[in-house]
């Protein structure tokens, strides 16, 4: 009876590592007229941790290897600087740096890391890692799969894979399946991704872990509780992706929805739409310029005016720094952020941002009002009057 890699004979009992497993996972072609496909994937215990990657390199290998000269002697060059960095020497031969270029490896880029806040399961998309010298082209995609679920900047070129496994280090790894029902954009693990990218801020920022996930939990329990039906999913579609014009259009329409619950005095699903016109717009390929770009500062001012009536400052100051990455002077942006930064006591750099709101739009009697309590604080905080 042949197992993976290993015999048995007869009616022998295999040994743990020799017990049949499979699992699935999903083919992302570079190719748009391609069809996505699922995979399956039948080894034994033992090999489940390294059989996969040996699988994607194989395809990598066949897909072929650097052709330009000028690419394969940058790759080289790089490689070379990395070894000075890490304190590793080379020989410098050209034999045997032609053997580092040709080695085929495989990127991996967590969708989902393996935390515990998470169950220790990750979703992770495998990618070639020599696209960029293979000028292979970009997968959009994997590319908009990776966007979606918060990897900035990703640009994935040539085919890639998407499986899912339980890792916990202190336990055998596990394989668990991806399936083509894994990238519909209502799938539950979208939401599951935004809450751990929440929880991973967070803690990047000196919070500890526990704390933030009571954050992130209420966050998308808010947001999740809140969000009122309109006909859109909860990220643009993956596999059949929607044309740029068409998703910005229901970016708008969603905003415009979050606007209408704002006026009812639904302040959480406002906030639960503009959110939902944010993931839209930062789908790939991000629009950058005319009315996506309007539509981005309008929704992201509004979340954080809806972050400051949910007493969020934090959070509100994150929206509103993205808008001023934009639109340096936005007058609006400076003023709510003047506000968060008041309610969190930070009174100096409140009456900061507020001056600077002033000074853009003078005639704002609201701006006036917060500059004038900020003002008040920073005195009563400095001086006890």
């Amino acid at each position: 009876v042949f197992l993976g890699r290993h015999w048995t004979r007869g009616n022998r009992t295999p040994t743990p590592a020799q017990t049949p497993v499979s699992f699935k996972y999903v083919f992302i072609p570079c190719d748009d007229a391609e069809p996505v496909t699922e995979v399956v994937m039948k080894t034994t215990k033992g090999e489940v941790l390294g059989c996969l990657l040996d699988a994607l390199r194989a395809h990598y290998i066949k897909r072929g290897k650097i052709t330009s000269v000028a690419r394969r002697q940058e790759l080289k060059d790089e490689m070379v600087k990395q070894m000075k960095k890490q304190g590793q020497t080379s020989d410098g031969s050209d034999q045997m740096m032609d053997l580092m270029a040709d080695s085929q490896t495989v990127d991996i880029v967590p969708l989902i890391p393996a935390l515990k806040p998470g169950g220790y399961i990750s979703v992770t998309l495998y990618v070639d890692d020599k696209g960029s010298a293979k000028e292979l082209p970009m997968n959009n995609r994997a590319t908009a799969l990776a966007a979606a679920c918060g990897v900035a900047s990703t640009d994935v070129l040539g085919d890639a894979f998407v499986a899912r496994a339980y890792d916990n280090e202190s336990e055998d790894m596990e394989r668990h399946d991806f399936t083509r029902m894994d990238l519909e954009p209502d799938a539950a693990w979208f939401r599951e991704a935004a809450r751990l990218k929440h929880v991973l801020v967070q803690t990047r920022v000196g919070v500890t872990q526990d704390d933030a996930v009571v954050v992130a939990d209420q966050d998308a329990k808010l947001l999740m509780e809140h969000a009122e039906a309109d006909g859109l999913p909860f990220i643009p579609p993956i596999e059949h992706p929607m044309p740029m014009q068409e998703r910005v259009a229901a970016a708008e329409s969603i905003r415009s929805k979050g606007n209408a619950l704002f006026k009812e005095g639904k302040v959480a699903g406002a906030l639960s739409a503009y959110e939902k016109t944010l993931r839209y717009l930062d789908c790939h390929p991000a629009p950058s310029a005319g009315p996506a770009v309007t539509c981005r500062v309008a929704a992201l001012g509004n979340a954080a005016m809806c972050r400051l009536k949910l007493d969020q400052p934090k959070r509100a100051i994150e929206a509103c720094d993205k808008v001023l990455a934009i639109e340096k002077k936005n007058a609006k942006a400076l003023f709510r952020k003047g506000s968060a930064l008041r309610a969190l006591g930070e009174f100096e750099t409140a009456v900061e941002a507020l001056q600077a709101a002033s000074e853009i739009a003078p005639g704002d009697a609201g701006i006036k009002a917060e500059l004038a309590k900020a003002d008040k604080d920073l005195k009563k905080f400095r001086y006890g009057w």
